[in-house]
């Protein structure tokens, strides 16, 4: 059984840098992201269409994009090219916020919201990156701001957008741009490799290595986290119409969804630290795994719990929407504990195409989620789309099992 190693670049101090800098452009991505939602009607009024037609547009084919994102990273073409990785993903960010105020056609709109979507792949490319500089113990807490980013990004992008708005959509998404562009340089300013990890992978590749698609345990991670990737895109897409729908206030909605962003990254901090915790006197890749996955099964539970509260509480009263829209937001517990685990679950040469595999099968219901959901309102009504949330949920918890038993590929080629 292959036993932990330690970079020296694990022990320096530069890496808190690291993980700052890494929090710093996932929140600034995503929180200018927001800024699609909140200008939808005044582009919609502009191009003269339905702003359901361009919603539906805009939320689909982002969603999609972030389905497709970890295709980019197949065959592990990323492993020793980190930087250039981020720099395509803000490329195919950045660009197309400073183009959607001067496009005046839908096709070309969900074209670039794709593009965008495309962004999550730095994901598994910071999962790369930090695992050269933080031990399989200190890895969760590495990665939590900056997944935790994904719900406060989104929460404060809400905030600044909605401020900006008073100045014209056009000039409030050049402003976000701006930030996008800010956190950009903030990152590839400090941002260092690992040159241990990189040794170590240059030499490793030059070995005969299997396919990370061979092994059972890459299609197993990456049905782990489907339950999550399902009800995080689906209750994220959906919460808003979900609260008009049960007839709360426009600022009683804002106010909720801020809270779901606030509490969403808290949560990933704390489940990063407890999922530390767990593994810190844990010697070897497969206890660290099951550790991670143990902490993963009590969030799922947590989740089903709280699919359940959205749809039996929330309508009760507004305290009790509140309290059921933070025991939502404990899935955020998952993220950074679930991509912690490719460094301890593939062997270097293979890190990176497994962290990928693993992206493109959980990822696979950001896309199929949303829009099952808004096909099921319809027809099943809102119980059927959070029925969904929490039986996912529970057969997540019996697929954490199954990874438990399930053999490494690191243990394997070891």
């Amino acid at each position: 059984m292959a036993q932990l190693n330690v970079f020296p670049e694990q022990e320096s101090g530069y890496r808190w840098v690291m993980a700052i800098v890494v929090a710093v452009i996932m929140t600034t991505s995503f929180m200018s992201l927001a800024a699609f939602g909140v200008a939808a009607p005044q582009i919609a009024k502009s191009m003269n269409i339905p702003v359901q037609t361009l919603t539906l547009y805009g939320v689909d084919s982002f969603s999609i994009g972030l389905f497709v994102a970890f295709f980019l990273g197949h065959g592990g073409i990323f492993d020793t090219k980190v930087k250039q990785g981020v720099f395509l993903a803000q490329i195919l960010l950045i660009v197309p916020q400073l183009l959607i105020p001067v496009v005046h056609s839908l096709l070309l709109i969900t074209v670039l919201r794709f593009a965008q979507g495309l962004v999550i792949m730095m994901l598994a490319l910071f999962s790369i990156q930090l695992s050269g500089w933080f031990k399989s113990s200190e890895r969760g807490i590495s990665l939590g701001a900056a997944l935790g980013a994904i719900t406060l990004g989104g929460a404060l992008g809400g905030l600044i957008s909605g401020k900006l708005a008073s100045l014209g959509w056009q000039k409030m998404y050049y402003i976000t741009a701006a930030i996008m562009i800010v956190g950009a340089l903030i990152y590839f300013i400090f941002a260092k490799d690992s040159k241990s990890l990189l040794e170590q992978m240059k030499s490793s590749k030059s070995q005969k290595h299997e396919s990370a698609w061979k092994y059972p345990m890459t299609w197993i991670m990456g049905f782990v986290q489907i339950p999550l990737t399902w009800t995080l895109f689906s209750f994220g897409g959906f919460a808003p119409a979900y609260a008009f729908h049960l007839g709360y206030k426009a600022d009683q909605v804002g106010n909720a969804m801020f809270v779901w962003g606030i509490v969403g990254f808290f949560a990933a901090v704390i489940g990063s630290w407890i999922g530390d915790l767990l593994c810190k006197n844990k010697s070897t890749h497969r206890e660290i795994v099951n550790a991670r996955l143990k902490l993963i099964s009590v969030t799922n539970i947590l989740m089903a719990i709280g699919s359940l509260m959205i749809l039996y509480l929330a309508p009760q009263s507004s305290s009790l929407f509140f309290l059921s829209i933070i025991f939502m937001a404990l899935l955020m517990m998952i993220p950074p504990n679930y991509w912690a685990t490719p460094g301890n679950i593939f062997p270097v040469a293979t890190m990176g195409a497994g962290a990928f595999a693993m992206g493109v099968i959980s990822n696979s219901t950001s896309a199929i989620g949303p829009v099952v959901s808004s096909v099921m309102i319809p027809t099943f009504g809102w119980s059927g789309v959070f029925w969904i949330m929490a039986i996912l949920s529970i057969i997540g918890v019996l697929i954490n099992y199954w990874g438990m038993k399930t053999p490494l590929p690191i243990d394997i080629e070891h």
